[in-house]
């Protein structure tokens, strides 16, 4: 840290996780950009899993919490659809299981999980996956998956 009379900034060469997770997350979400060794290991899945703040309820935190959640979110998303189209399917699982841990209720998780198990074949993954995510809303919040889901799973 350098502290001067009129500020305090980090020093040169330190890095800054979430500016490096979110340079991760942006370049994941980017269609055009190439999937690389860097980006499918556990260090990314542990900065894409990482909260922001985590228990800081300050004004200027929550929007910006907020918003890393999204992103990481979409990333992770994004990062199992990609392992799956390069048949790396247990890193896919792990990559959607990471954003389901992360938001339990979110559907479109729970549809990339289903999806890498379907891409290898797993029907029956597929189907327990799908029944766990049923049996969640339901208890949770009463309602049941959307259509789009049911019929990923050909229900």
């Amino acid at each position: 840290v350098n502290v001067s009379d009129a500020e305090i900034c980090l020093a040169d060469g330190v890095g800054v996780d979430l500016r490096e997770a979110q340079g991760i997350a942006h370049r994941l979400l980017d269609e055009n950009s190439s999937l690389h060794e860097g980006h499918v290991g556990g260090a990314t899945l542990s900065l894409l899993s990482a909260d922001l703040l985590p228990g800081w309820n300050d004004e200027w935190v929550i929007p910006e919490a907020e918003e890393w959640r999204h992103l990481r979110l979409h990333a992770l998303e994004a990062l199992s659809a990609r392992l799956v189209v390069h048949s790396r399917f247990g890193d896919a699982v792990m990559a959607a299981m990471a954003a389901i841990k992360a938001e339990p209720l979110r559907e479109s998780a729970h549809a990339a999980l289903i999806r890498a198990h379907l891409a290898e074949c797993n029907q029956s993954e597929a189907l327990r996956q799908y029944m766990r995510y049923q049996e969640l809303l339901h208890a949770q919040l009463g309602i049941a998956p959307t259509s789009r889901l049911r019929e990923l799973v050909g229900i």
